[in-house]
Formats: structure tokens, sequence, C-alpha cells
């Protein structure tokens, strides 16, 4: 992903030489914008109108912002420590407020100029983010970028501000979709994140009709409507234990499936009896919200430095409890990822 630093005073033509004539309106329209000579005006013209109205963004909305960053540590760290003006830029034009996205398919060559430089956040850094946001404060602590982290990988000590990805083999075997996949659990009240995307998803609905008896001169049988559902889907994640740090004794995987166990479990207050109601966000769209009706988990070899299996399997079923009235509408206007 790339961001390209806009000035007040950029004409259409100046942009059109950093991206290319025939690319102009593709990043135009990415960022809601017409094509006018004095393009940095008018964009600066519309943060502040965003910046008068005052609006504020809730900590679930900058949260969703955040977790497009994750690929790029520049962008990541812009975002998280941006003003209440540059999260509703975010929020309402995915921009900040001195620089436009760049679609997907123009590759601009780095510059002073040019944000997002393909060094994916460290898993510590994203976690005291994210913990932050979903703190009773709902905010970011700014030091959590000029931490230093003592670890060492392959003898290279890591800084926090930069990706494991230079100095360690580990994320360059794996490609781990930080802030992609996750699970919220209304118990916990707290995101899981997966390193990795589920192996497959066998998704599908069903309805039920009670058969009439037969009547006379019926040509076939006639049918009710009953119900439909309940849907149910399981997930099968595939993952190795050093997927986090490159430690596989750093407890995240453990943390990972002791709580996706114990959503399978009630927590007694007294007399009440309370259950999770949980959320599988894939690509920060909620795929499934409902009860967790079966954990597995498979492990295999090799053997870690302490003492046991590395590689696992985990398994996760959800039947639904929609969050929504499902009729035909609702259901035919869902998005793919929904």
């Amino acid at each position: 992903m790339q961001y390209l630093t806009i000035t007040k005073d950029m004409t259409i033509w100046q942009l059109a030489n950093i991206v290319g004539e025939r690319n102009v309106d593709a990043v135009l329209a990415a960022n809601g914008l017409t094509r006018c000579y004095n393009i940095g005006e008018a964009f600066y013209n519309r943060i502040a109108e965003l910046e008068a109205q005052g609006t504020t963004v809730d900590y679930r909305t900058k949260l969703n912002s955040l977790n497009q960053f994750v690929g790029d540590s520049d962008l990541y760290e812009k975002a998280a420590l941006g003003t209440e003006t540059d999260w509703a830029a975010l929020a309402a034009y995915n921009c900040f407020t001195d620089a436009i996205q760049i679609p997907a398919e123009i590759k601009l060559p780095p510059s002073v100029g040019v944000l997002g430089n393909g060094i994916p956040v460290t898993p510590s850094v994203y976690a005291k983010c994210t913990e932050g946001l979903l703190g009773v404060t709902h905010s970011i602590d700014p030091t959590i970028f000029a931490e230093y982290n003592a670890s060492y990988y392959g003898g290279a000590a890591v800084s926090d501000t930069l990706s494991m990805a230079p100095l360690d083999g580990i994320y360059q075997c794996f490609v781990i979709p930080w802030g992609e996949v996750c699970l919220y659990s209304t118990l916990a009240d707290e995101m899981l994140y997966f390193p990795v995307y589920p192996e497959d998803l066998d998704d599908g609905v069903s309805a039920k009709y009670d058969e009439m008896p037969e009547m006379l001169y019926q040509y076939e049988p006639w049918n009710v409507y009953k119900s439909s559902g309940p849907r149910e889907i399981t997930f099968t994640f595939h993952f190795h234990r050093d997927m986090w740090t490159g430690d596989h004794r750093d407890g995240y995987a453990n943390k990972l499936i002791r709580s996706c166990q114990a959503n399978c479990y009630p927590r007694y207050d007294g007399s009440l009896v309370n259950t999770a109601l949980v959320t599988m966000y894939i690509h920060d769209q909620n795929y499934i919200t409902g009860i967790m009706t079966d954990c597995k988990v498979q492990w295999k070899g090799p053997i870690g430095l302490d003492g046991f299996y590395l590689e696992c399997t985990l398994s996760l079923t959800i039947r639904e409890v929609s969050p929504q009235e499902l009729n035909y509408t609702t259901v035919k206007n869902k998005g793919l990822i929904q």
C-alpha cells in the first residue's frame, strides 16, 4: 500500500508527472476527488471542512482503519499517532490529512513523498496498539514506537520501530496476515488474532419445510415453510508456534488456543450463567457471529526447545446467532465477506 504526500499548491499537472497521466483519474477516484487545476487546494479544503465538523471516530473504526496498514510500518505509525482529524479522514476518505491514497495497481518508486515501506509491523507493536484502543482510554501510547526490544533473533537485536523481516528468517518464510483474521469474544471483550487465514471455508444455509398430508386429487405434496438454518461454519487454522515472534516459547500460541477453548465454557456470576457470543472477522468484515460449539486442537512434530510440539491445527465451529434479522432481502444484499 502506498500514499503520496500532497501539498496545498500542487496542481493536477504536477500530480500527473508523479503518477502518470493515465493514472490520474484512478488516483482521484480512489480519494473521492474530482479533476480540477488546483488539486492540492481542493484536497486541503475538504480536510478543512472535515475538521470544522469536529467529527470524532469511535475506537473500533480506528482499529479497522489501523489494521489495513499492518504491512507497512511507516503508514501504521503515522495512522496510530494521528489526530482526530487524521482518523476522520481515514474513516471518511481512506486518506491522511496530508497524503492521498495510491491504488494498488499503481506502483510508485520510493521517494521522499511516497509512504508505504512494505515492512510489516512487529507483533509487539501491533498487540500494544490494539490493546490501547480496546482498553479503558481507547488511546495509543506514542512511546510504543520508541521502545527497544532486547530480544535477539539470529544474533541481531530487533527494534520495535522496524519489522523483524530483514533481520531474522521467520518472516521471510511466513506471510503473516496480522490483523486480517481475528475472533472477538463478548466475555473476554478482546480480540484474538490469528497468524494465518483459515485453510478453507465450507459455508452454507439450509431451509426446513413440513410436508402436509396427501390431499385428494393432489399431484404432489404440499410443503409449508418451517425455518432456516442455523448456519454453522468450521474454521480450520494450520500454524506453527514460531509464527508470532520467531520464538515458540513466547506463549502467544498457547494464549490463542486456550482463549478459544474458554469460549466453549460459561462464566458463572452467582446464579447467572453467562456464555460467550463470538464474532469471526476476516479482512475487517464480520463473517459470522454466534456461539462456539466445538474447539479441537491437533498437534504434530517436530518437538521444540520447550519439549512440546511446534505444529498445530486448530478447528473452531461457530453456530450463527445473527445480529440482524435474516430474510430474503438481507441475505441477498450481503457482501462477499459477510
